[in-house]
């Protein structure tokens, strides 16, 4: 057998081996390799490069890292490339160089050829499209390339090329499947972002109606309470005029009466300090003691007086000093008596401004929408949760004069709910929470699908008339969220607090019924101070009556 028969043998053999091989490869870079491992093996006395398409360097380069230079860097739209997409063909220098049928793109063909130093050019073509280049420089001794050679450089282009394009679709087909599996994966997400909602949703409508009925309950007997309370108090008053009229000197004891309520009434009132009252206390036994008692009843008429605010009213004190013991022992009686009928009718009007507040924050279930002072559910918000703040907590308000707005009033007790109870969780129980109340127009464009920067909110705001929305500000002075967790706060379930003390749905919550309510939400923190902005928008422009702030 001739050499030259030997060496189409085995190119033969070569061919049906890389076939075997490259078909079952699923990889672009590994196929593009592999033909390059090929190529060296069978040419031996030349040298191969590949260039592939790679994302980072957003050019065709070298296979192999050593072959890598800044000239062996050709973009996707260079006229050479672009005409080489078209091309169904291998080429040669010398086509480019006496051939006219290649005319039209021989300067570019030629600067190709030139950077690179090819003689053979075989590009792997699918679609129209370049998806890699093989060439070949010169041969040693300037030897051609036989047409066998070419035409089993073309076999090789042409399983390459079915190889690519099997690759090609495999990985377009895996790329698909984890775009899906994402997809698959975010919507599991939201269907459990959602399904928590539910359930937060469903527990907070239970807790609702059942602290519904608890303020139904308490209202019962506490107006009950109340309204003996004031029987009591007008029967109180009848005894005291029966009293004063019928069996004791009336004169005494009604000035003694009505100085002693008129002094409660009073509010600016100094406290005596203890030293003030010692003071205070002798001078008073003093003059007690030098009308018709002992020292020791003047003692205990002096101390009584003293805590009726009585000490520096002469009249009264001549009338202690005279009276009778039987007088002054009704007198204190029918005294205390008032007094912890005041006191009764006060803690009655906090439990039913307790109950009004519960029944208010709980009724989630009216209309869906309502034209609502936002003022009222942040005031019966800060009642419903007296009970966490009063211990450490200090809150200041400062409301403005706002227009309604129409919102869902339960929905936004949620928020203010939420934003207090992560305040005080935030400071541990310890701080300073301040509530702002606004209206003001917004001069810039903000996305509601974004948590804002609440200084840039801050900033456009302004005083037109038209774009008005109501803010609700609360700020705390707790340590601050750091700025690596700032971004996801917000997202279902992530919570800092330990396990069992938080769901890690509150701010979550929060967003989506800003969202609902076409509002936007702002964020800003810093140790000693966080601050988040909720901007609901105005629809009526009557403003709401005045509201101490």
């Amino acid at each position: 057998m001739t050499r030259e028969a030997m060496r189409n043998s085995s190119l033969s053999l070569k061919r049906r081996q890389y076939q075997k091989s490259i078909i079952s490869l699923l990889n672009i870079e590994e196929a593009i390799a592999r033909v390059q491992e090929l190529i060296d093996e069978i040419f031996t006395d030349t040298r191969s490069i590949v260039l592939y398409w790679n994302d980072a360097a957003g050019a065709f380069i070298p296979v192999k890292p050593a072959d890598r230079s800044e000239n062996l860097k050709f973009r996707i739209f260079d006229d050479f490339m672009l005409w080489l997409g078209d091309q169904d063909r291998i080429f040669s220098r010398h086509d480019f160089e006496h051939g006219r049928k290649f005319a039209g793109v021989r300067d570019a063909a030629l600067e190709f050829f030139n950077i690179t130093g090819a003689e053979i050019l075989v590009p792997f073509n699918l679609n129209k499209s370049v998806l890699a280049l093989l060439y070949l420089v010169g041969r040693e001794g300037g030897r051609a390339y036989t047409k066998k050679e070419l035409r089993f450089l073309l076999e090789i282009r042409d399983i390459t090329t079915v190889s690519l394009s099997n690759a090609a679709l495999y990985e377009r087909l895996h790329a698909m499947l984890y775009h899906l599996e994402e997809k698959v994966k975010e919507r599991t997400s939201e269907l459990s972002n959602a399904q928590a909602q539910l359930i937060q949703q469903e527990k907070m409508a239970s807790l609702g109606v059942m602290v519904a009925g608890i303020a139904h309950e308490i209202n019962t007997p506490t107006s009950i309470v109340n309204g003996a309370t004031e029987n009591l108090n007008n029967n109180l008053q009848l005894i005291i005029n029966e009293i004063v009229q019928d069996r004791i000197p009336p004169e005494p004891m009604r000035r003694l009466l009505t100085e002693a309520s008129r002094v409660r009434e009073r509010r600016d009132t100094p406290t005596l300090s203890a030293t003030d009252k010692f003071s205070l206390g002798r001078k008073l036994v003093q003059k007690l003691a030098s009308g018709t008692i002992d020292e020791n009843a003047a003692r205990a008429r002096a101390d009584f007086l003293l805590d009726l605010g009585l000490h520096d009213d002469e009249a009264v004190i001549h009338i202690a000093a005279t009276a009778t013991d039987q007088e002054f022992q009704i007198f204190r009686a029918l005294v205390n008596i008032d007094k912890n009928m005041r006191n009764m009718r006060f803690a009655l009007s906090s439990i039913l401004s307790i109950v009004k507040a519960l029944k208010h924050y709980s009724h989630r279930d009216q209309a869906e929408a309502e034209n609502i002072d936002v003022r009222d559910g942040v005031e019966n918000t800060i009642t419903v949760f007296h009970n966490q703040l009063k211990h450490g907590v200090q809150v200041n308000r400062h409301f403005e004069n706002v227009s309604k707005i129409t919102c869902n009033p339960g929905e936004l007790n949620q928020i203010y709910s939420n934003l207090i109870v992560n305040s005080v969780h935030a400071m541990k129980g310890q701080g300073v929470i301040d509530i702002y109340v606004r209206e003001r127009s917004l001069d810039g464009v903000f996305d509601p699908k974004n948590v804002q920067d609440d200084n840039k909110l801050e900033a456009a705001l302004g005083d037109r008339k038209e774009n008005r929305y109501v803010l609700i500000t609360l700020q705390d002075s707790g340590p601050g969220i750091p700025a690596e967790l700032q971004s996801k706060i917000f997202d279902p379930f992530f919570t800092t607090k330990a396990p069992g003390e938080g769901t890690g749905l509150g701010l979550g919550i929060i967003r989506n019924v800003v969202l609902k309510h076409n509002g936007i939400l702002a964020l800003a923190s810093m140790p000693g101070r966080t601050r988040f902005t909720i901007a609901l928008p105005v629809e009526h422009a009557a403003p709401a009556a005045a509201k101490p702030g």
